[in-house]
C-alpha cells in the first residue's frame, strides 16, 4: 500500500514541474576604429579616412577665378545643418567660408566622425565623414565634411607628412619627359617658353605649390639653367607611364631602342617595326586589344595598331 501511494504522488506532482525559460544578454561588439598608421604615400585617402587622425593638414589655394566659391563644408557643429549660415565657419557671401580666412592655414586632425545620419540613411550618407580639426594659429575647432566618393581634386588639403615624403623622393632626382609633357611649360623666371631638347635631363630642385593652379608641383631645372614646374600627380599617377622617366631609365631605353627610335617614342610617334613595349611607351595603354589570326589589334578610340609576332606591321 505504501508503494502505491508513492507512485501516485509522483504522478500527480509531475504536471506541475515546469522548465524555467532564461534570457541571455549578448554583448554588442563595438565597431573598432582602424588604427593603422598613415604611410604618407597618398594625400587623399578615399575610405581610409581614419588614418588622418593625428596628421597635420595645410589648406592650399585656388585659382583666382574660382576663389569666391571656396571653401565649402567647413562647419562649427557637425550634428547641425550645413545650410545654416551661423553654423558655417567664417561664413562668406554664400554657404562657403571666406577664402582669405582659410587659405594657407594649418590644421591638426583631432578625430574622425561618421556622418550623424549615416546609420539611418546609409545610401546617402554612408560615405560621408567629418574631420574634427584644430586650426593651429587660432586654436579654433572646426569640422570638415569628407566624402569618400569625391575626386581627390575636391580635397582642399595637402597632408604635411605626404608633402615631406614626396619632397625627399623627388628633390635631387633627374628626369626625362616626353615632349608633350613640356608643351606648355614656361620659365618661371622669365615667363618665356622653355627650350625643348630631345632627351633633356631635368633636375628637380624643389617641391612647391605653384601659384597659378595651386597644384603640388616639382620645380625642374635644365642644363641651360631654365626652371619650370610640372604637377607631381601628372608625373606619378596611374597614367604617367610614357610621360616621364627617371634619367637612368631613359638611358636604358635609349640604349635598348636606339637613339632615333627613342626620340620617336618621346615625340609620341610610331614606326613600322616598333615593339609592343615601344608602342606602349609612345601611345600609352590601348582602350582594347583584339586577338586575330595574324597577331593582335590595339584600339585607341578611332585609331588602330596591328601587331604580328610582337612587331608593329600597320597603323592608321
Amino acid at each position: 500500500m505504501k508503494k502505491t501511494i508513492t507512485i501516485l504522488t509522483i504522478f500527480f506532482l509531475s504536471p506541475f514541474i515546469y522548465a524555467q525559460i532564461s534570457t541571455t544578454k549578448i554583448v554588442e561588439v563595438k565597431k573598432e576604429i582602424p588604427t593603422s598608421i598613415y604611410d604618407s604615400l597618398q594625400n587623399f585617402l578615399d575610405k581610409d579616412v581614419y588614418k588622418y587622425i593625428g596628421q597635420e593638414l595645410y589648406i592650399k589655394g585656388e585659382p583666382e577665378n574660382t576663389r569666391k566659391y571656396w571653401y565649402y563644408k567647413f562647419i562649427l557643429d557637425y550634428t547641425k545643418s550645413d545650410t545654416n549660415k551661423s553654423n558655417i565657419y567664417k561664413c562668406g557671401d554664400g554657404y562657403n567660408s571666406k577664402y582669405d580666412e582659410l587659405f594657407g592655414k594649418y590644421f591638426s586632425v583631432l578625430a574622425v566622425h561618421k556622418h550623424p545620419r549615416a546609420e539611418e540613411a546609409e545610401y546617402v550618407y554612408g560615405n560621408k565623414y567629418y574631420l574634427e580639426l584644430k586650426e593651429k594659429q587660432s586654436g579654433d575647432k572646426v569640422y570638415f565634411e569628407y566624402d569618400t566618393e569625391l575626386s581627390k581634386n575636391s580635397f582642399p588639403f595637402i597632408v604635411v607628412g605626404y608633402f615631406e615624403k614626396v619632397k625627399k623622393r623627388v628633390v635631387g632626382e633627374k628626369f626625362v619627359f616626353c615632349n608633350k609633357a613640356l608643351e606648355d611649360c614656361t620659365d618661371i623666371k622669365t615667363g618665356k617658353p622653355i627650350t625643348k631638347n630631345h632627351g633633356e635631363k631635368w633636375e628637380c630642385t624643389d617641391l612647391t605649390v605653384e601659384e597659378k593652379y595651386y597644384s603640388l608641383s616639382m620645380v625642374l631645372k635644365n642644363s641651360l639653367n631654365e626652371k619650370t614646374t610640372i604637377p607631381y600627380d601628372y608625373c606619378f599617377d596611374e597614367y604617367s607611364k610614357g610621360r616621364v622617366y627617371l634619367a637612368k631609365d631613359a638611358s636604358f631605353y635609349r640604349n635598348k631602342f636606339g637613339t632615333i627610335n627613342w626620340f620617336k617614342v618621346l615625340d609620341g610617334k610610331l614606326a613600322i617595326g616598333f615593339t609592343e613595349e615601344m608602342a606602349l611607351l609612345a601611345w600609352g595603354k590601348p582602350d582594347k586589344i583584339n586577338k586575330a589570326s595574324y597577331g593582335s589589334q590595339w584600339v585607341y578610340e578611332n585609331q588602330y595598331l596591328y601587331f604580328k609576332n610582337g612587331k608593329l606591321i600597320s597603323f592608321n
